[in-house]
């Protein structure tokens, strides 16, 4: 049996600041139809930038089943706290890539996305974000 070829897509980044963006708030990338995606081969590239002093930045993943209301998932049984990728110091800091594949999860609802949230203070300008999607389609 010929198992058919599948393609391997990467979106465009959704970027931004997080200027205002009080802590525990956050700034979503796209909204994907999870029916195109094969279960298994999601990730989000994250880049973010925490320069603010204590602005921690983190990888979420929230899905919906009407692309209106959405719905955090949980990193783990146990429900931690989204996974930090930065935090701001006083000094100039580095920007940090990181990819986070999506919790299988995803697969049972319509929609699904990728956010960064703010922790510890509000973020400013210059803390910044990009998010793109990696994944095999259907």
């Amino acid at each position: 049996m010929r198992i058919p070829s599948r393609k391997y897509t990467v979106t465009g980044a959704t970027a931004g600041n997080l200027d205002s963006v009080a802590s525990g708030s956050g700034a979503a990338a796209a909204t994907l139809l999870m029916q195109n995606v094969v279960p298994g081969t999601l990730s989000a590239v994250y880049v973010v930038d925490a320069e603010t002093n204590t602005v921690t930045l983190a990888a979420q993943w929230q899905v919906s089943d009407d692309g209106a209301t959405w719905i955090d998932i949980a990193n783990a049984p146990q429900n931690p706290a989204a996974v930090v990728l930065a935090t701001g110091t006083d000094g100039a800091d580095a920007a940090v890539t990181r990819a986070v594949p999506a919790p299988m999860a995803v697969h049972g609802f319509r929609y699904a996305r990728a956010r960064v949230v703010v922790g510890g203070t509000t973020g400013a300008t210059v803390d910044t974000h990009s998010i793109s999607y990696r994944y095999l389609a259907q």
